[in-house]
């Protein structure tokens, strides 16, 4: 806009020189005069547009801030196949988020699942198959501290990079409070119970313990990046009701995760549970090519697996995010995923030649097929 005014001002003024012409010869102090009311007046058309400029940006951040606080509702649904050695079984799973964001620095979180890998064609009608996973609210920026956050209610964790021994995004039910702070060695901690994550047919015992999960415990984690393309996680966690709980957890592990060559990146675990007889160890790695984003229509992503996992290493199955068998098996593992269309994701995963550890006797090969969707 600057540029027209600048461009009407230059044209007047030629056109007045050109008028100039055929009339008498002005004066300096009047060509003086007339330069310095063309100057006053460009001062106040300037003024003008600086005064628009400023309430335009503003009104584009007053509707930047009330679309951030805008309470979100997003899912996604799934339909599987699985066959571990029984013959195919087809389920179903639908989870409901919702989001709202309080101020910049605060916002709450919860997520439903309404279907949990029912049996295709039916619904849940109890807490086994409809439950609310996630359900927290967070704030950042604790005290001025851009890398500090506070999270407390039911939500999820990752120990690990490469998400055999668990993983956020998966299954939440961690009913506590985490704490995260740290610029160049980034600290969480904190307590809770998870014994929520128990699989639809466990049963508690007579200390209303859950079977074989990992329930009242302390963490800590910490995470560091040496460079962009590698990151390192240490971890611990501790059981802190070990005597009532049938199977006792104490669990250090260490994970990397880090680009190996242009769109392919390795990482691993290793983690040990010394709680029990045995010590018994997981060790897992993941070697990724491409990126299947479900966003991007066509991308694509293949990963081979290779899991040497003790029996009562883990604490369960549903907290993981790697769908190939992680727990007391030894043996590789190959997954395929690729987007049909945008928010369209179909997946292919596999388990071969994999051993039960705690007996030395074969698998079953493991094959798994899914289209999953966001919505």
């Amino acid at each position: 806009m600057k540029k027209t005014v600048l461009t009407c001002v230059t044209a007047a003024l030629v056109m007045g020189l050109a008028g100039s012409g055929y009339a008498a010869e002005p004066t300096v102090d009047a060509q003086q005069a007339e330069l310095n009311a063309l100057k006053a007046r460009l001062a106040v058309i300037e003024k003008r547009i600086k005064d628009q400029e400023v309430k335009q940006k503003k009104t584009d951040e007053t509707v930047k801030k009330n679309k951030a606080s805008e309470l979100k509702f997003y899912g996604d649904a799934r339909i599987r196949s699985i066959n571990s050695g029984d013959g195919y079984s087809f389920e179903q799973r639908v989870r409901l988020n919702m989001e709202k964001q309080i101020n910049k620095d605060a916002f709450i979180r919860v997520r439903a699942i309404s279907m949990n890998e029912n049996e295709l064609g039916t619904t849940g009608t109890d807490d086994a198959n409809n439950k609310i996973d996630n359900a927290y609210m967070q704030f950042n920026n604790l005290y001025g501290d851009k890398n500090s956050s506070l999270k407390f209610g039911r939500f999820g964790h990752s120990f690990g990079t490469t998400g055999y021994w668990s993983s956020a995004g998966s299954l939440g039910m961690y009913d506590g409070i985490e704490v995260t702070t740290g610029k160049v060695v980034k600290i969480s901690t904190g307590f809770g119970d998870w014994g929520a994550a128990k699989d639809n047919s466990t049963t508690s015992d007579k200390n209303k313990t859950t079977l074989n999960k990992l329930e009242k415990n302390v963490f800590l984690k910490l995470g560091y990046k040496p460079n962009r393309d590698t990151t390192l996680q240490a971890w611990h966690i501790r059981e802190t009701n070990a005597d009532a709980s049938p199977v006792d957890y104490e669990v250090t592990g260490l994970g990397f995760k880090t680009n190996v060559g242009k769109n392919l990146n390795l990482a691993g675990d290793y983690s040990k549970n010394v709680a029990i007889d045995g010590d018994p160890t997981g060790l897992f790695f993941t070697l990724t090519y491409g990126d299947a984003d479900e966003s991007t229509p066509h991308s694509y992503e293949a990963r081979l697996y290779y899991a040497d996992v003790d029996k009562g290493n883990v604490p369960g199955t549903l907290n993981k995010s790697i769908n190939i068998p992680c727990n007391d098996v030894k043996g590789p593992g190959l997954s395929l995923h690729y987007v049909v269309t945008e928010g369209v994701l179909a997946e292919f995963l596999t388990g071969f030649n994999m051993e039960k550890k705690s007996t030395g006797i074969d698998n079953d090969n493991y094959y798994r097929f899914q289209v999953s969707t966001k919505f």
